[in-house]
């Protein structure tokens, strides 16, 4: 049975990478590795990657309690991921999530996720809310978008760094460019129709913050935490698609700093926005 609920949330692996997967009408859980590369985030495994597997989680769990025993895409659309870390040193050793369906219809859903350590230890809390479309409706609105692309379980590009090119700073923000992406670097999401995950994206506007968190406290390299991230996903950003990162410094809440971040094409159109906040450790 948890065999077919893998079959049935759209991504794939090498980007669905849960272990020990369990599922019943109480939620998931699963556990994981670190695998993305953290650049100058401080802590066992990158927030953006976090959010990767809760979200996953998160379908599988939509996807058991589905009556509707098809393949569903389950689209992330909103989230808030928060750090909910008591302080510490995090090994990159194993991790366990758990999610918990707290709506959920024909069209959408939404759950509550947990991280925790190998040591029972909280890190991370998750909201998701999801758009939830069968394969037909999913094939009809990116039918443009489909690539004769064959996934390949074996390459996996989430292990390796994206480099963040023409980088160019201005007063209190920063810009750089992401890709284009090569339909293999996108693989497991989705087989047909590679886009760059949201959870790519993100990633790539913290490391893109922490860049201009350095310049505002004037110390190269500079460590930091992400203390909270508020994200919404409007569209996909498809393989072949060059995306520019666009960040600026809000201003210091609390001892935290804030970012408002933006990932759009060259066109202004919109793939996703992001309201970070991050904490600075040492410098490297």
């Amino acid at each position: 049975m948890v065999d077919t609920v893998i079959g049935n949330i759209g991504v794939t692996a090498p980007y669905y990478a849960l272990e020990n997967l369990k599922v019943s009408s109480d939620g998931a859980t699963a556990e994981f590795v670190a695998e993305q590369p953290m650049d100058n985030e401080v802590g066992g495994i990158a927030a953006a990657e976090v959010g990767r597997h809760l979200a996953v989680l998160g379908a599988c769990a939509l996807a058991w309690s589905n009556p509707n025993k098809e393949k569903h895409y389950y689209v992330a659309s909103r989230a808030v991921l928060k750090n909910v870390a008591k302080g510490g040193e995090v090994s990159k050793g194993a991790f366990s999530g758990r999610a918990k369906i707290l709506f959920m219809d024909k069209r959408s859903g939404t759950i509550f996720a947990t991280l925790t350590t190998d040591q029972d230890e909280p890190l991370y809390e998750l909201e998701t809310h999801y758009h939830i479309m069968n394969v037909p409706l999913f094939a009809k609105l990116f039918h443009i978008k489909k690539q004769e692309f064959e996934c390949n379980p074996s390459n996996n590009p989430y292990k390796k760094q994206i480099p963040l090119n023409d980088v160019h700073y201005l007063d209190n923000a920063i810009s750089a460019r992401l890709g284009p992406l090569k339909p293999e670097e996108c693989n497991g999401h989705f087989c047909s129709f590679p886009c760059i995950p949201v959870a790519i994206l993100m990633h790539s506007l913290s490391r893109t913050a922490g860049k201009l968190l350095s310049k505002i406290v004037g110390e190269s390299g500079i460590r930091y935490t992400v203390v909270a991230a508020e994200v919404q996903a409007y569209n996909f950003a498809f393989a072949g698609e060059a995306v520019t990162m666009k960040v600026a410094y809000s201003g210091l809440e609390g001892g935290e700093y804030v970012f408002a971040c933006k990932a759009e094409n060259k066109d202004g159109k919109l793939f996703g926005s992001m309201l970070l906040r991050l904490s600075c450790s040492k410098t490297l």
